[in-house]
């Protein structure tokens, strides 16, 4: 079976940006949500950095938006509150 990849990257208020990888197109709906978590998590393990603005591009969509690490300390004392 074929498939259908599309482009995701991180980018921080700073300019700086992580390295693209390529994922499969069917993680962006919304049962698959926890794959993306997951991507977003070690983009962000990538860089050391604990929250920034996932870009996904490709096969026909393009989503732009802001996620906090699941794992960071930031996530958890906001989530405290």
């Amino acid at each position: 079976m074929y498939e259908i990849k599309v482009w995701a990257q991180m980018f921080f208020e700073d300019g700086s940006i992580t390295q693209g990888i390529r994922i499969n197109a069917e993680w962006l709906e919304d049962a698959y949500e926890w794959k993306i978590k997951e991507v977003v998590d070690m983009l962000l393990r990538s860089v050391n950095r604990e929250e920034g603005w996932l870009l996904v591009w490709g096969a026909g969509n393009m989503v732009f938006q802001y996620y906090p690490s699941s794992t960071s300390s930031f996530c958890q004392a906001s989530e405290s509150e």
